[in-house]
């Protein structure tokens, strides 16, 4: 559970604990009269926030640990968790397509939300260029040759068709230099219809 989902639940469960006991002022004056100053009286308990301002010093504010320290944890513990996300992603392939196939709508309709909002130009603005210049040059650099090493077969499965198609295109008769664009135009031409499937 993310911090955030704590903190919320927190503050929720906090809600749910202080409203019987802001409202028991009022409960007490109508059944234990005697137990409740009247109600004009100097320093009268007679509404719940009045009451509620006597419970403060006793519930306190929600204590929060520094930001740093809460990083760190984070790190140390999401860290540590590495093999549990292993193990839970090898066994949740077919949950995820499922349910990456049920919410196409909702992405579509998030995403058009989003660029009709201006929030994509709002998190680039609020990420910065040194945010991307820091990213790139550190978990970038580390990542890019495993990745291109992982990347081999699946670039062998995606380009092999286009190769293929490229392979099979008549061109034209070879011509002076500056006359063989008609050439470039056939291998754009068949790239493109390969692209959307023709």
């Amino acid at each position: 559970m993310s911090m955030q989902t704590r903190l919320f639940v927190a503050v929720v469960a906090l809600g749910l604990a202080v409203g019987p006991l802001a409202a028991m002022p009022t409960a007490l004056h109508v059944s234990l009269p005697a137990l409740v100053a009247p109600v004009d009286a100097p320093g009268g308990v007679s509404d719940a926030p009045t009451g509620l301002l006597y419970l403060l010093p006793t519930l306190g504010a929600i204590r929060i640990k520094d930001t740093a320290s809460l990083a760190k944890k984070f790190v140390q513990r999401a860290g540590a968790a590495s093999a549990d996300y292993k193990d839970g992603v090898a066994a949740s392939g077919a949950d995820w397509e499922a349910g990456a196939r049920a919410g196409a709508d909702n992405y579509k309709q998030a995403v058009i939300e989003a660029a009709n909002q201006g929030r994509f130009e709002k998190g680039v603005a609020a990420a910065g260029a040194q945010k991307f210049v820091t990213r790139a040059t550190t978990l970038g650099s580390q990542r890019f040759a495993t990745g291109v090493q992982a990347a081999e077969g699946e670039w062998a499965k995606g380009s092999a068709p286009y190769l293929d198609a490229l392979k099979g295109i008549e061109l034209p008769p070879r011509r002076p230099r500056g006359q063989n664009a008609g050439r470039a135009d056939a291998v754009a031409q068949r790239l493109h219809q390969m692209r959307v499937g023709k």
